[in-house]
């Protein structure tokens, strides 16, 4: 009886480290994604409001859908992420605030805004 308890749970441990080393993640995306500037309110006990900003080398546009899906949201709150090429945003310093990029004469590839049910409201 021993034997088969600890077959069955070296064959679960097996499979759960299987599992975690296949899921797709945010750096297992194509692209090379590079965070540049990240910004959160702090408000905890309410809406939290997340805003990034991402350098990528290519127009991936599936990827840049994966990547906005694997980032974080929370209930009531907003994901707000700006993706820029990085040869186009190599030497400038982008800022952020809470109402998004301080520097509005930059022109950001995509814009996409996850609401707190992990849903795309805006691009």
């Amino acid at each position: 009886m021993k034997k088969i308890i600890l077959f069955v749970f070296l064959i679960t441990a097996l499979l759960i480290v299987y599992s975690l080393s296949t899921v797709e993640n945010v750096n297992s995306l194509e692209g090379d994604f590079e965070e540049m500037a990240f910004v959160r309110n702090e408000n905890n006990t309410g809406p939290v409001h997340r805003i990034y900003v991402f350098s990528l080398n290519d127009t991936l546009w599936t990827q840049m859908r994966k990547h906005i899906d694997l980032l974080p949201h929370t209930k009531y709150g907003t994901t707000e992420v700006y993706y820029f090429l990085k040869k186009d945003v190599k030497s400038i310093e982008i800022s952020l605030d809470m109402s998004g990029l301080e520097n509005k004469t930059l022109k950001p590839l995509a814009h996409y805004v996850k609401n707190g049910q992990g849903k795309i409201i805006r691009k």
